[in-house]
């Protein structure tokens, strides 16, 4: 019976021991204290930027860098033209003879602007900008000092490569900004492009007259080059983003989810310093998977762009034609001004460049009100009156002999063909059935190649039938963009 009792006594102990005892309301003081413990997961992820801040974030960086590419693309082309001149005085070349010597220059931009796109898609955009950029300026050189005919035509085929590998990245680095962000930055960037063609010419033609001589001229600007790309392009898309695109998925995860982990620390101390492991590797979470992001833009577009079905589309192909007749007159200025003004006017050789420099001022200064004049005028009216401008620059400039009238026309090409080819750029980003990012690199891309392989066909046309009716014969060319652009850009978008 006792022992009975005491059973049941112990039973009634350990089931009042089993029951909670009712607690007073915790102290505001005390709910303070704890209330970080519960969320401390939830707070470190609303402190951490999402991968759409860190892009915002990274926007202004990687956009600097990019407009110091489109500079120095700009740079590159434009540093060389006044050294032409001496170049066929070096070889006592005629037209004919100066065409060939040029035409190792298109050779060298036909066969890399295939090779950007490889080099692109493997190694990133900044990679093969520092590389192009480095060979550029052995390159320039290179220029002023080779007197055997052959070193110097192979020295330029390696100067075209270089100089189309920089500006094809360039673009590419462009459009994957526009990718990644959604913003318009094309217009911008190739204003850049101007300006930096504008200092390439003023820069190197007033070296010249100060009778400084080729060499110095030539090692300004690799150095200018050299400090601008080396320096301003830290932002430019590289390869470690490629990297992170093949092994970044795993790593964002993992890190991930130990940041969203919500621990259960046991004082307020440890609670913050749980706090600001899980920040930090959220934060080194989304910073690996914008790299992933990036990484995965570098390696597709390339690719993308190539595909047969956005190459062959008639709008493509048509705008391509438009602007490689365009950017052949650009080639004209680039190329042959200066020998047009040293032998058929009579400039002193050192001031030849002023006549690339006239066209470059005017041409930079109208691009950057492209916009208001458009808003005035319209697309499609901007862009006929601009083609009428710089086919009556041409014809006059032949026709008239006297130099400030031949720099006064070439200031008039300039102004006809700023606004022109980033308009046409802009009707072609509009096109529906193919990104934006890819119809731009394309037309750029096969319209550019006019820039380096026309001026060897002006040299070979030159020689048939002189270097003034050749120029007749660009204006009566331009006149072809004038007819396609009043016959197929009537409506604003394609």
């Amino acid at each position: 019976m006792a022992n009975k009792q005491q059973h049941q006594t112990r039973g009634i102990s350990a089931s009042s021991q089993a029951t909670p005892t009712p607690q007073s309301n915790p102290s505001p003081e005390n709910t303070a204290t704890e209330a970080p413990t519960a969320t401390s997961g939830v707070t470190a992820n609303k402190s951490v930027p999402s991968t759409a801040e860190l892009r915002h974030a990274y926007y202004p960086k990687w956009m600097r860098s990019n407009r110091v590419g489109f500079l120095a693309a700009g740079f590159a082309i434009a540093a060389w033209a006044p050294i032409i001149p001496f170049i066929k005085e070096r070889f006592i070349l005629d037209e004919h003879g100066l065409g060939l010597l040029l035409l190792c220059v298109g050779a060298g931009s036909l066969f890399s602007s295939p090779l950007a796109g490889f080099l692109t898609s493997r190694l990133g955009c900044k990679i093969p900008i520092f590389g192009a950029t480095i060979t550029w300026a052995c390159c320039i050189g290179l220029i002023s000092v080779v007197n055997n005919i052959y070193l110097m035509a192979a020295t330029l085929f390696v100067f075209g490569m270089s100089a189309v590998i920089l500006e094809v990245t360039s673009n590419i680095n462009g459009a994957m900004i526009e990718q990644l962000t959604g913003k318009t930055v094309m217009s911008g960037l190739h204003a850049l492009y101007s300006l930096g063609g504008l200092t390439g010419s003023f820069g190197v033609t007033f070296i010249l007259g100060a009778q400084a001589g080729v060499v110095f001229a030539a090692s300004a600007a690799a150095l200018f080059m050299l400090s601008i790309v080396l320096i301003g392009g830290r932002y430019l898309f590289n390869r470690a983003q490629l990297n992170a695109e093949e092994h970044g998925q795993a790593a964002y995860s993992s890190a991930a989810s130990e940041a969203t982990a919500a621990p259960a620390p046991q004082d307020t101390a440890t609670d913050v310093a749980t706090d600001a492991d899980a920040k930090q590797q959220l934060h080194q979470a989304q910073k690996q998977q914008l790299k992933k992001e990036i990484g995965q833009t570098q390696r597709e577009l390339p690719e993308k762009i190539l595909q047969k079905r956005y190459v062959l589309h008639p709008i493509i192909l048509m705008i391509s034609f438009m602007l490689c007749v365009l950017y052949l007159t650009e080639g004209a200025m680039l190329d042959w001004s200066g020998v047009f003004l040293y032998e058929e006017r009579g400039i002193d050789l050192e001031k030849a460049g002023y006549g690339y420099a006239a066209f470059a001022v005017m041409m930079t200064t109208f691009r950057f009100l492209g916009d208001r004049l458009v808003g005035i005028i319209g697309r499609r009216h901007l862009i006929v009156l601009g083609t009428i401008t710089i086919c009556c620059g041409f014809i006059l400039s032949a026709l008239v002999d006297h130099l400030s009238t031949n720099l006064i026309c070439f200031a008039l090409i300039g102004i006809g063909s700023s606004n022109v080819i980033p308009q046409l750029v802009s009707y072609v980003a509009k096109i529906k059935d193919v990104p934006m990012h890819i119809s731009v690199t394309l037309v750029n891309s096969f319209g550019f190649t006019g820039v380096l392989v026309g001026p060897a066909i002006i040299g070979f046309v030159a020689h048939r039938i002189t270097l003034p009716w050749t120029f007749v014969v660009l204006g009566v060319l331009v006149l072809t963009v004038t007819f396609l652009s009043f016959r197929y850009l009537r409506a604003s978008r394609p």
